[in-house]
């Protein structure tokens, strides 16, 4: 009995310089000069006969070929934590790729996931020209990158450091400030119940430490909250059963979670469940009672870690001075959301 293997339609193949230089009737190194950004030193209409023909045939450069001929790659990686946030980190990640784009690089972000290694392995393949690392590297795999000849942003690992702890400590500082206005709370911090990187939780709850110390009040307890009300009301049952508690919060969706397990178990807010959440995202200020937060400038952060210059020294394959900025107070991108329930 034969059998008949069916017949598949492979995908079109992919248009090349070649394609183009036939269609339009000229050599592959002129075609490719053009094609490249050398079109000054060809006449007008030599040029349009090539950028016609690549627009007919669909042709777009390919950038690993770039790299492999010219040495000079364009990629840059950018690493996220890969926890859950709010819009505001989402505008600093924007901001890194608009940066990059208007010196002709090309941003591909990269979520980190439960530890450094998967990550670094990923980077080391890819063998970008930079990384941008929004706080998910430890120092030694940071050192490794740097040892393969890949660059960092931002430039300098002690800003890097400072960037994303000390906003983060100033978002716990804040949350616990507002929360201990109103004396006999209990102060309590709510992280995400998460198995990923989060580089972000741990330096929050330190910053609501430190607050709770200086006025006096006692160390702040710790739990994990998962996203879904029954599973929230389990783990905040026993914690609301000792009287009036202030919540501090990872972020709004961690608090919006409290709020509903505060009323699955019958505690008003914020008479007995006081909740103060980050990152002021507007479905906190949709809720009722309108949520309390904690918003950071992220894109403003952003700028002062990742300057104009960088983008430019990258793309042009050059060295820039590894020195800090002047020093600031990164706390300053932090600010209060008021609402209704601390």
């Amino acid at each position: 009995m034969l059998c008949h293997t069916p017949l598949v339609n492979s995908p079109p193949a992919r248009p090349t310089s070649t394609d183009v230089a036939r269609l339009a009737g000229l050599s592959r190194s002129a075609v490719s000069q053009i094609l490249g950004g050398n079109e000054d030193r060809f006449p007008p209409e030599t040029r349009e006969r090539v950028f016609a023909a690549a627009a007919e045939l669909g042709y777009r450069p390919s950038k690993v070929g770039r790299a492999l001929v010219t040495g000079v790659n364009d990629l840059v990686v950018l690493i996220v934590p890969n926890v859950t946030f709010g819009h505001h980190l989402q505008d600093g990640i924007d901001r890194i790729t608009c940066g990059a784009a208007a010196h002709g690089l090309s941003v591909v972000v990269r979520y980190a996931g439960v530890g450094h290694a998967s990550v670094l392995d990923a980077v080391l393949d890819l063998q970008p020209a930079a990384v941008v690392d929004l706080g998910v590297f430890d120092a030694a795999t940071a050192a490794t990158l740097r040892a393969a000849g890949i660059r960092l942003l931002p430039r300098s690992a002690a800003l890097t450091a400072r960037a994303f702890t000390d906003p983060n400590r100033a978002i716990g500082a804040m949350q616990a400030e507002e929360l201990l206005r109103t004396p006999g709370r209990r102060l309590v911090y709510a992280l995400l119940a998460d198995d990923r990187l989060d580089p972000y939780g741990p330096p929050r709850a330190e910053g609501a430490a430190l607050q709770a110390r200086q006025v006096g009040a006692g160390e702040p307890i710790r739990v994990r909250l998962p996203l879904e009300r029954a599973g929230a009301a389990r783990t905040l049952a026993p914690v609301f059963e000792e009287g009036p508690v202030g919540i501090c919060c990872y972020n709004d969706e961690v608090a919006i979670a409290v709020i509903a397990a505060a009323r699955q178990l019958g505690r008003s807010v914020p008479e007995e469940v006081a909740v103060v959440g980050a990152d002021g995202t507007s479905i906190g200020q949709l809720v009722a009672p309108r949520l309390t937060s904690v918003r950071i400038d992220f894109a403003a952060l952003l700028d002062v870690l990742i300057s104009d210059a960088d983008w430019r020294a990258l793309r042009a394959g050059t060295d820039r001075d590894a020195t800090a900025p002047p020093e600031t107070d990164l706390s300053r991108f932090v600010t209060l959301v008021p609402g209704e329930t601390s």
